[in-house]
């Protein structure tokens, strides 16, 4: 049986130091102490703890409500009262479409090449 074609010059080798993507940490390459625990402790961080833990819990309230004798209605959350959607039944608002002046409108012709004029409307509110 013969050897697979490979392209190129490239075969599979041994690599010959260490490969840093083989590695989860610099350790291969730099030593550096860890900063957890007391034993082998980075000597540039403190020492001080970082978490405390806390006693138990105080216990809970007698009570977490009013009781039965006030009843609220399923219907209602904290968001309000529970109304089901609906459809609006109303038509579109007629819109003025005449308040911005159309292609017609704009003359070129009224200034001269020596004069510095603006065209004569603007595309927004004119603000008094």
């Amino acid at each position: 049986m013969t050897t697979p074609a490979w392209v190129g010059t490239w075969r599979p080798h041994r690599p010959r130091g260490l490969i840093s993507a083989q590695f989860p940490s610099p350790g291969p390459q730099y030593s550096i102490p860890g900063t957890t625990g007391f034993v082998g402790h980075s000597p540039t961080k403190a020492r001080a703890p970082a978490y405390t833990f806390r006693g138990t819990k105080p216990p809970a309230a007698e009570s977490c409500g009013p009781g039965p004798c006030y009843f609220v209605e399923p219907a209602i959350s904290r968001n309000g009262k529970y109304v089901a959607p609906s459809a609006h039944l109303h038509g579109r608002p007629m819109t003025e479409t005449t308040v911005t002046p159309g292609p017609s409108e704009y003359h070129f012709c009224s200034a001269s090449p020596t004069q510095d004029e603006h065209g004569a409307f603007a595309l927004g509110q004119l603000v008094p």
